[in-house]
């Protein structure tokens, strides 16, 4: 252990970040009773669909494909197991869009920005109806979504998209709190006034994942899991060549998160960057304490955000966005210990009162960052490949929707999904490598420096500052 470590009481196995699976899906897996396999591939099989990436995209159109098409063979390829990448590790935040108003309006107009926003909410709505109709016990709780300002200049921040919200028609979806309102909800001292968002549930993600898993095989998809595609002929047909076998079918969906930034169709509609979760030891008396029972989810308005919610044995999981940025998934993604001591250093200056709880878990890896800090879905050239990314770190009421457009593609149905404006929109490209990668982990680390100076009432430093600004400069929906 380092002096930081031991300063920031994190034990366990918040010490080897990498060396288990998040603490969500080793809960997940603990649990299974099913006994599914799902076994490598081997040998070459024919399907109708063929899905590569078995989480919560592919899982999600594999379940909208068999709700329209139940005859259709579909097949989904997974290199790890379903749940085992950004699925299973991220905050299970299913959360509305009326925040992201702004880059909405700026992308879309504003009467496709409430389009937009009013689809999402129908899909949290939706995450609900599916674990209570397959008995998915994935802790679906709609209790909202607090943000909470920890800085002047985060208030000025707050006020905008409150009165956003106000401007567009929609004043009942994203509310003012005061500083006492939102210390009502959860009394940290770092925060002072905020906003409150209905459109906010939490779940257990890799609960929700394995549930899919189990749902969509009853219904007949074949799974196959250990299964890296290495890669896929267009055709068509497409073939999906793995290392013991290929799949051959006429559609086939790249469901790969932050893997799209290795597969050529993709790769400069993306960047990778990391995002880890530190969790606490049960101390349901301390919550109780600080008055965080409601279940809301909470994030500040850090641009470089912070995100936390409570579970169901009285654990706070904290997480935030790490300064790794690259165009190369490695371990680099999932073993970063600076980005747990930072996300530490978070949680600590925001709940004092824990400081005798020990942090006993930690876990982090690589998020799909898009071009406009938006979600993107679509076909590909030459008609018979579709896709979904761009989640930037807030996927688990996106990828339901986007299941349920890439299914009316597939089919080729016309339906309100396919014609919402995030569907087959033109991207703007992140520049070529080497200068996609260095400018991405040079911005990450400045836009951190910036947020962590306003934060504790320092001047931001006027280089790193107009560093973390570039992006907005060059035309990109990120940074401040």
């Amino acid at each position: 252990m380092t002096a930081a470590t031991t300063a920031l009481n994190l034990t366990g196995k918040a010490l080897t970040p990498g060396a288990q699976r998040s603490w969500w899906l080793r809960e997940a897996l603990a649990a299974e009773k099913d006994g599914l396999a799902c076994p490598p591939l081997t040998g070459d099989i024919k399907a109708d669909v063929v899905i590569v990436g078995g989480g919560f995209t592919g899982l999600w159109t594999a379940y909208h494909l068999t709700q329209t098409k139940p005859d259709l063979k579909v097949v989904v390829l997974e290199q790890d197991i379903c749940g085992g990448g950004p699925s299973g590790r991220n905050g299970g935040f299913a959360s509305g869009w009326w925040d992201e108003l702004d880059g909405l309006i700026t992308l879309y107009g504003e009467a496709d920005a409430v389009r937009a926003c009013r689809a999402i909410s129908d899909s949290i709505n939706a995450i609900g109806d599916f674990c209570s109709a397959h008995g998915v016990d994935a802790w679906f709780r709609h209790a909202g979504y607090l943000y909470a300002a920890t800085s002047p200049q985060h208030e000025a921040v707050c006020e905008e998209v409150v009165k956003l919200a106000r401007e567009i028609g929609a004043p009942e979806e994203l509310r003012a709190l005061t500083r006492e309102e939102v210390k009502a909800r959860c009394a940290s001292p770092a925060f002072r006034s905020g906003a409150f968002m209905k459109d906010g549930a939490s779940v257990q993600p890799a609960f929700l994942a394995r549930g899919l898993r189990r749902v969509v095989m009853e219904r007949g998809v074949t799974i196959h899991e250990g299964t890296p595609v290495t890669s896929l002929n267009a055709g068509p047909p497409a073939v999906a060549i793995t290392p013991n076998g290929t799949v051959r079918a006429p559609r086939a969906v790249l469901a790969v998160n932050a893997w799209g930034v290795g597969w050529p169709q993709l790769r400069r509609r993306l960047v990778a960057w990391s995002s880890y979760i530190v969790l606490t030891a049960p101390a349901p008396e301390k919550v109780a304490e600080i008055g965080w029972t409601g279940g809301e989810l909470i994030t500040d308005f850090r641009t470089s955000v912070r995100y936390f919610r409570t579970t169901r044995d009285g654990r706070i999981a904290f997480g935030g966005g790490g300064g790794r940025a690259s165009s190369r998934i490695d371990d680099s993604f999932t073993h970063d210990m600076r980005a747990v001591e930072e996300a530490a250093e978070g949680f600590r200056r925001l709940f004092p009162s824990f400081s005798e709880v020990p942090l006993e878990d930690a876990w982090g890896g690589p998020i799909d960052v898009s071009s406009t800090h938006l979600p993107t879905f679509g076909t590909l050239e030459p008609g018979n490949l579709f896709y979904a990314l761009g989640y930037t770190g807030n996927g688990v009421a996106p990828t339901h929707l986007a299941g349920k457009v890439i299914a009316d593609l597939v089919t080729g149905s016309d339906t309100d999904s396919t014609r919402l404006p995030m569907v087959n929109r033109k991207a703007r490209l992140f520049p070529p490598e080497p200068l996609r990668s260095i400018g991405a982990a040079v911005v990450r680390r400045a836009i951190i420096a910036k947020d962590t100076a306003e934060e504790t009432g320092r001047r931001p430093n006027a280089v790193m500052s107009a560093i973390a600004r570039m992006p907005r400069r060059m035309g990109y929906l990120l940074g401040p």
